[in-house]
């Protein structure tokens, strides 16, 4: 009971000092609470994240334009590699470089600034972009279009032999409709090859782009061709000129390794490599985990400073109470009675602290968050379009990183916030044990 009394009689009569030891835990554990939510938040997000994508095997080609004894794999054997019990989905896409000479492309803005010589506007300068021929079958084409947020507004993905589909914005560029033919020019390593094709559909983007970036991206789509799988496969040179792109969609990561095996067992060439989209997965997560790496760093930092800085603050709060526990220990109080009433003033300190710490964390934790997260984009660069790539569709992109007080970011918290407080009794039990009257006496100054 005296112990209690004397613990409550301390805190309205230091009630200056015990303000000040308030504010320092509060904003120690304020700001170990924030940064221990944003870092297990952010680790918890990712992981939750990367669940959505599914992981994506892809072919890697060798370069075939300057031989002429090597064969590229066929359709059927890419088919027999995706017949795996590993796998649960195949997408094969061809592709080549072409040149829609005479037809108008969709030329992009470049990145370089001319300014004129008049006056004070800048001028853009546009470059005529690429065009592309891709050929695939009805599904891979939808998938495709749809992971390029197109869509088809006239026509049908079930295109036959030297039928094509191209964009709403190159038809109009050219006056060209439903019916007409157009004339694509594929050429490499001195090889030139003409290909006449009839238009059969449009498409066009589903809606307005959301930011330049995506705009330019889009740009360039639409100056593409798209074919079926045999038409573009009927070049003569496409072994030399073009490129298959395929890509294998495994029912479990962890299988990797032994589809890679079956593959090769199967007759995939030593030459052909494979690639997964665990790097794109990674770049596309790269902002949240330096979120959590930056909050991870400065909780650890919070930390070491904190328990200096209140080994420091003891050491000079207990030679100021050196006169008080001298008189106290004169008068019979022992040792072991000032060390409990001691630990009991902290622990209501420490939980007036805490509490408020919650309270205030609560508010601004996700904006700190979302802060974090902006900056690290900017570091990070733009990588909206790596996500148009990487993503399914079904995917949004990353805006915000929801904030999760778990139990064991409580129990993490409570945990630090006890380790400040063993090391201010640590400090205060060390020296009081050590505490002689008859030397403090001695050293104290004569108007003292």
């Amino acid at each position: 009971m005296f112990v209690l009394k004397h613990a409550f009689l301390n805190l309205k009569r230091h009630s200056w000092n015990y303000l000040l030891v308030c504010i320092m835990l509060f904003v120690l554990i304020l700001g170990l609470m924030v940064t221990n939510i944003i870092y297990t938040s952010a680790k918890l997000f990712a992981n939750d994240y990367s669940k959505q994508f599914p992981t994506i095997v892809s072919v890697l080609e060798p370069d075939l334009s300057n031989t002429t004894h090597d064969k590229k794999l066929t359709k059927e054997q890419y088919l027999k590699f995706g017949e795996s019990k590993y796998v649960a989905g195949v997408k094969m896409v061809a592709s080549v470089p072409i040149s829609l000479n005479p037809l108008k492309t969709i030329d992009m803005p470049s990145p370089v600034q001319f300014q004129k010589l008049e006056g004070n506007e800048g001028a853009n300068n546009f470059y005529q972009a690429t065009a592309n021929w891709l050929g695939a079958s009805a599904d891979d084409l939808i998938e495709g279009l749809n992971d390029s947020n197109m869509e088809i507004v006239t026509g049908s993905p079930k295109l036959k032999l030297n039928e094509c589909l191209i964009s709403s914005e190159l038809a109009q560029l050219n006056q060209l409709k439903t019916g007409d033919t157009i004339q694509l020019t594929v050429t490499g390593n001195g090889i030139t090859e003409y290909q006449t094709l009839t238009i059969a559909g449009i498409y066009q983007p589903k809606k307005l782009a959301e930011s330049a970036e995506f705009k330019e991206l889009m740009m360039t789509q639409e100056n593409n061709v798209f074919t079926n799988w045999e038409t573009i496969h009927a070049l003569e040179n496409f072994d030399r000129l073009g490129y298959n792109n395929i890509s294998y969609e495994l029912k479990n990561q962890k299988n990797f390794d032994r589809f890679l095996k079956e593959m090769q067992t199967k007759g995939m060439p030593s030459e052909y490599q494979v690639m997964t989209n665990e790097v794109s997965l990674e770049m596309l997560l790269s902002p949240v985990n330096g979120v959590g790496t930056l909050a991870g760093t400065i909780l650890l930092g919070l930390f070491i400073f904190g328990n200096f800085s209140l080994l420091l603050f003891s050491l000079r709060n207990f030679r100021q109470r050196q006169t008080e526990i001298c008189v106290l220990r004169n008068h019979g109080i022992t040792k072991k009675q000032l060390i409990e009433s001691r630990v009991l003033e902290l622990f209501v300190v420490a939980g007036v602290s805490f509490i408020i710490a919650l309270i205030v964390t609560n508010w601004v934790v996700q904006p700190i968050a979302n802060w974090q997260l902006q900056n690290q984009k900017m570091l990070m660069g733009n990588i909206d379009p790596l996500f148009s790539s990487t993503s399914s569709g079904n995917v949004e992109t990353i805006k915000s990183i929801p904030m999760m007080f778990t139990k064991g970011t409580f129990i993490n918290t409570l945990g630090l916030t006890a380790l400040f407080l063993t090391t201010i009794i640590f400090i205060d039990s060390y020296k009081l044990f050590k505490f002689e009257s008859i030397e403090c006496l001695l050293e104290r100054k004569i108007d003292e």
